[in-house]
């Protein structure tokens, strides 16, 4: 698919991954929709490009459906949607109580709001793309749509502190092929990235210990990925018109392993 002169819709648009993602479009000629939580990062991004910022929450069906209305009317029908919106979250089974020192079971929020945002917002904003590229079968064989959604290498070899933030990105994986099964007949691609440690707000909050880790078992390039080179693949799925029903790992073939803290079972935060 053509990015140039193209509308396309980011989520998560205000940092890390889908920042870059949003600039990269925005660069190549796109008229980039930029949807994420209201405040300073995504007023910020908005007074650095020319895009068209939208705040609201992806896992809710209003915010999202007010969003692509607004889209729609400003910008014209999207062709182009990647989602990066999403969260880490703590999510172990278990948590130490501070008061006590003891151990207690983790709130059950905690654990769906991974998920609400991560899985069902996914799957939220991609109904409403569809919805609007819906009205004809391509039976030219014409690209008409292109959705890029991330999943992550937790998908695969998640953390003991990562079940929320696994099964949210494996559901995203899982999802890939019946996704573009379905919308075939409307010249829709979809396609899902799986990033590993890459340069974000998420990798900030892991514990040095695990990023020590993370890094010491990529073989190449020993280093966290760049939000730039996730934006730069991208581009590359969405151009490329035989990348369909496939989840990308970009990751620098690292393969996750438990950091000793975890391996040895020390009480959970």
């Amino acid at each position: 698919m053509q990015i140039e002169g193209t509308v396309a819709v980011v989520t998560g648009a205000a940092s890390g991954l889908g920042r870059a993602t949003a600039q990269r479009l925005v660069a190549q000629g796109a008229r980039v929709a930029a949807l994420d939580l209201a405040g300073a990062p995504l007023d910020a991004l908005a007074a650095s490009a020319p895009v068209l910022a939208i705040g609201g929450d992806v896992s809710a069906a209003s915010d999202m459906e007010a969003a692509f209305a607004q889209v729609r009317a400003a910008l014209g029908t999207p062709r182009i949607l990647v989602n990066c919106a999403g969260v880490l979250g703590p999510a172990r089974v278990f948590r130490t109580d501070k008061a006590t020192g003891r151990l207690v079971p983790r709130e059950l929020e905690v654990f769906r709001r991974v998920i609400d945002i991560n899985l069902v917002g996914t799957f939220n904003t991609l109904r409403l793309f569809a919805e609007g590229l819906s009205g004809d079968d391509a039976a030219d064989g014409e690209d008409r749509g292109v959705v890029v959604n991330t999943a992550s290498v937790a998908a695969y070899e998640a953390l003991s502190a990562q079940a929320a933030y696994g099964s949210s990105k494996a559901g995203v994986a899982s999802m890939t092929l019946p996704l573009a099964r379905e919308l075939a007949r409307f010249g829709i691609r979809v396609v899902a990235l799986a990033p590993g440690t890459f340069e974000t707000g998420m990798y900030e909050v892991v514990p040095t210990h695990t990023r020590r880790t993370l890094i010491d078992d990529v073989p190449f390039p020993p280093r966290p990925g760049r939000p730039e080179e996730f934006a730069h693949m991208v581009q590359a799925l969405i151009e490329n018109s035989m990348m369909n029903g496939s989840v990308v790992r970009i990751d620098g073939a690292v393969r996750m392993r438990e950091p000793t803290a975890a391996r040895e079972g020390r009480p959970a935060p």
